[in-house]
């Protein structure tokens, strides 16, 4: 019958030969080794077979098959039974036919009420997609349902998630990504000729996640056309006043961050998603409309600050801010470096942390105040570029406010019908200065804008030379010395 057999065949490969058997390496590995198969042939990691070998086997396998092949799964089982095991379950998710692999497979994953659940991943073109869903189940046959019936809808939304563009309907989730970088939002503002700076878009991004969506969540707000204009203006009230954990701003900076909100909603109409911009109906807001910031009447801090208080922060911060005018963000950017001297007097160096007419400014600090900041900066052992109060949070401020209060006698009460807060500690300032007639002050050493006067305009008080910058900070010293420091 051999002889029969018409062939032009070459050597056969190790791997080939698996195929055409259609057994795994394992098995064709055995019959080589236990010589069923006689080698031809081995060129680097290839084995050869010869063909005539191959059919001199299938006519005369010299081997009972189904002996041989419980003898060959009980020496796999003997080599290493754990392996075995995990490629029993491997085997499990594929269906009878030989390599056919099913369009799921199902892992146990730990569930504190059922024991385990079972999780689903699918595969697609081979491949496992990189996620997994719960079946909510602990019964196989149940899961396999589940994941055969939830396929194509759980597919769908996992392929097509970087294709919806907007997701209007879905309020916190568009409102947090409104002003991130390179937002979709911010670059259809952009086509309609509205682009941010950067750190315009960083101010507006932080207002949006840090103060509008608190507002929102706090009002029970889920749905866009639940924000209304008296929602909007209860809101702004609530920034021009200050609540328990934040400090009232000021009217110019709360009318910024409600037109950030208003350009969101010139989107939303743009786009379809609304039909009015509740911002444009809000009753325009004055100055004069807004409580003021009060401040400790000027005699009330005298000895304060040669007094030991319960918390050094809480000091220096209090004592920095009623001695020299500064204000709370400009104390959390000054470094160690920032501190000079001009002949005898020190000073702080705030250029490029605020704006100013001639973005020139230089703050004097009493002799006493030196003394107390440099005593932390050594206790703290500062560097020449470290922030000295850089680590400090707003409920710091709040709570150095609160400290002063109890060593001047003030109740929380008084504080807060007075509206006296932190920054209070600027107006009382401004306010012993003018007291004492040490007029434009504020021109020197508090970084405020000149008015529209012409006269005031044209003189720069930086060009008048260090004898008048000193005689100005001699003065400013001789005022604390007689209302602050005992």
């Amino acid at each position: 019958m051999q002889a029969d057999i018409q062939y032009h065949m070459q050597l056969i490969t190790q791997h080939d030969l698996s195929k055409i058997f259609n057994i795994n390496s394992k098995a064709m590995s055995e019959l080589i080794h236990a010589k069923k198969l006689p080698i031809e042939k081995i060129e680097g990691n290839r084995i050869l077979l010869n063909p005539d070998a191959i059919i001199d086997f299938i006519m005369k396998p010299d081997v009972e098959n189904e002996k041989f092949l419980e003898e060959f799964k009980k020496k796999l089982w003997e080599v290493n039974p754990a392996a075995m095991q995990a490629i029993q379950e491997y085997g499990s998710h594929f269906t009878e036919e030989p390599w056919q692999l099913k369009k799921f497979y199902l892992s146990k994953v730990k569930s504190k009420k059922f024991g385990f659940l079972y999780y689903v991943r699918y595969l697609v073109d081979g491949k496992a997609v990189p996620s997994n869903w719960c079946t909510h189940t602990n019964d196989r046959e149940a899961a396999e349902r589940w994941a055969e019936e939830n396929r194509e809808r759980l597919l769908a939304n996992y392929f097509n998630r970087d294709n919806v563009e907007k997701t209007y309907g879905e309020l916190y989730s568009v409102l947090r990504k409104y002003y991130k970088a390179n937002s979709i939002y911010l670059k259809s503002d952009a086509n309609r000729g509205r682009a941010l700076g950067e750190k315009v878009r960083l101010a507006y991004d932080h207002f949006i996640v840090k103060r509008f969506i608190p507002f929102l969540k706090k009002s029970g707000i889920t749905k866009l056309e639940q924000i209304d204009t008296p929602l909007l203006s209860k809101f702004r009230n609530e920034l021009l006043n200050g609540t328990k954990t934040r400090v009232p701003i000021k009217t110019k900076t709360a009318k910024k961050y409600i037109c950030c909100i208003s350009q969101m909603y010139d989107n939303f109409i743009s786009e379809g998603y609304t039909k009015i911009n509740p911002v444009k109906s809000m009753v325009h807001i004055k100055k004069n409309d807004v409580t003021l910031r009060g401040c400790y009447e000027i005699t009330k801090l005298k000895g304060v600050f040669n007094k030991k208080w319960d918390n050094q922060i809480h000091y220096l911060l209090c004592l920095i801010i009623n001695t020299t005018g500064i204000g709370n963000s400009e104390i959390k950017q000054i470094k160690v470096s920032d501190i000079f001297t001009i002949g005898k007097i020190h000073f702080i160096d705030i250029n490029g942390k605020v704006k100013t007419v001639n973005r020139v400014r230089i703050v004097p600090i009493h002799d006493f105040v030196y003394s107390k900041i440099m005593a932390y900066i050594r206790k703290m052992n500062f560097g020449e570029d470290d922030l000295i109060f850089g680590n400090v949070k707003m409920h710091t401020f709040i709570r150095a406010n609160a400290e002063l209060g109890k060593y001047t006698k003030y109740t929380p009460e008084k504080l807060k019908s007075e509206n006296i807060t932190f920054y209070s500690g600027r107006h009382f300032w401004k306010t012993l200065m003018d007291s004492e007639h040490l007029g434009d002050v504020e021109e020197y050493f508090m970084g405020h804008k000149v008015s529209g006067d012409v006269s005031k305009s044209y003189n720069h008080k930086d060009k008048q030379g260090k004898k008048k910058l000193l005689e100005r900070a001699e003065k400013v010293f001789e005022i604390l010395n007689k209302y602050v420091f005992k």
